[in-house]
């Protein structure tokens, strides 16, 4: 079997085996409602698991899982209901203060600055065409299906370029990010790409495009892409620019795709401002609207997960969640129905397993949901033991595949049931 075929068999494991199937719930809570009694723009208050209604006994077996396993996770942050309930640092590399690298979460805080450009009227829509945006640019290959390409089209993935981020490692000379960062003009050579598909017809997740979106906003906001997001996003967040690293392409231009170095309770700020509906302490930094296209499944891969502005979602029975998320096991989780949010750092080796999606179903929702009957928790331990992921974003394979996998998922409840 070829590896372009593995790679998706594995990755429909991957999405499939990791949520659980689980009776529906009616949990909910409306954020636009919620009164906060402070923000942690100065930094988080903490409190006990139990005075937010969460199970420290279920985070503490997390914690030995981890152990016991030797999963290399740096870091896991959990706040509730706005108090940091849980902030453990299981590996000695790092601790508090410590800036750790985000790689591919990059991609959603990409987003989030375009969605304030257009808040701020730098940028006029969504539906805005990549040429217009880029006025100054000399762009090859320029057929009608180029000239089509809008900047959601970049933001969903779907803007047809041809690229191939997943058939090759990303040690491969081969692999299209590989070459976008090899090129001597970084931009240039993703602009010039040729079309493979028609824009909006095909999802291909795509980095070159994610570093578009950030030369986008330099471009319509006349100032760098680091520089805009201290004015708008991180400053009045609270996050310093000593908490941050930021990479630049060959030609000084901030990646929009990945790189970036944060403090993982910086990165919990991040999801908490999308958790309150882009609110932070009376301040509208973005849009509703934006949020809810960040949360809602643009794209469907199947039943169990899909794409949006650059954010991941999993829209599950149990609670919809979605996530910004990059390689080697970097995650920012935000589930609006139970007022969370969930921050990993990891340092997984390539190409091997990604547990925290699985953590998070087997312990953390549960600990805030202690509703959940028992035989739910242990569905949840055979997809943990029977979880195999690699640290790539999570894609979709062939209907084949899919039906298998769901036929699998289906073998796995009926035996929870009988027990």
């Amino acid at each position: 079997m070829s590896w372009k075929k593995t790679a998706s068999l594995i990755s429909i494991v991957t999405v499939l085996l990791m949520i659980p199937v689980v009776p529906a719930q009616s949990y909910s809570v409306a954020q636009t409602e919620v009164v906060r009694d402070y923000w942690p723009t100065e930094g988080w208050l903490n409190t006990t698991p139990e005075e937010q209604g969460m199970d420290s006994e279920l985070l503490n077996k997390m914690m030995d899982q981890i152990g016991e396993h030797g999963m290399r996770i740096d870091s896991v942050l959990i706040a509730r209901n706005g108090y940091l309930v849980f902030e453990e640092y299981p590996r000695s590399f790092y601790d508090s203060e410590d800036r750790h690298i985000i790689h591919s979460c990059t991609k959603s805080y990409t987003s989030a600055l375009v969605g304030i450009a257009i808040k701020e009227g730098y940028i006029e829509s969504v539906d805005s065409k990549l040429v217009d945006l880029l006025p100054n640019r000399t762009i090859a290959n320029l057929d009608e299906r180029k000239q089509a390409i809008t900047l959601e089209h970049l933001l969903t993935m779907t803007s047809g370029l041809e690229w191939d981020e997943w058939t090759e490692r990303y040690q491969s000379p081969l692999n299209s990010l590989v070459q976008a960062q090899a090129a001597s003009d970084n931009v240039q050579y993703i602009l010039d790409l040729p079309m493979a598909y028609d824009p909006g017809e095909t999802w291909v997740y795509s980095s070159g495009g994610s570093h578009l979106l950030g030369v986008i906003v330099a471009e319509a906001t006349g100032t760098s892409l680091l520089d805009y997001a201290m004015d708008k996003l991180f400053g009045p967040l609270g996050i310093p620019s000593s908490n941050i690293y930021w990479p630049r392409d060959k030609q000084g231009l901030y990646w929009g795709h990945g790189g970036v170095e944060m403090v993982p309770s910086d990165m919990a700020k991040f999801g908490y401002l999308y958790l309150n509906n882009g609110t932070w302490d009376g301040e509208q930094i973005l849009p509703t609207e934006w949020i809810q296209q960040s949360a809602a499944t643009l794209n469907s891969f199947n039943d169990y997960g899909g794409y949006s502005y650059q954010w991941w979602t999993y829209p599950t029975d149990i609670a919809n969640v979605y996530s910004a998320q990059g390689y080697a096991g970097q995650w920012i989780f935000v589930i609006p129905s139970l007022d969370m949010v969930v921050v990993f750092t990891s340092n997984f080796p390539p190409y091997e397993p990604y547990p925290h999606p699985s953590i998070l179903f087997e312990y953390i929702i549960p600990a805030a949901m202690t509703e959940i009957p028992q035989k739910v928790i242990a569905t949840n331990t055979i997809v943990l033991m029977t979880l195999v992921i690699i640290p790539l974003p999570i894609i979709f394979a062939g209907s084949y595949y899919g039906h298998w996998i769901r036929n699998r998922f289906r073998d796995s409840v009926k035996m929870q049931e009988s027990m």
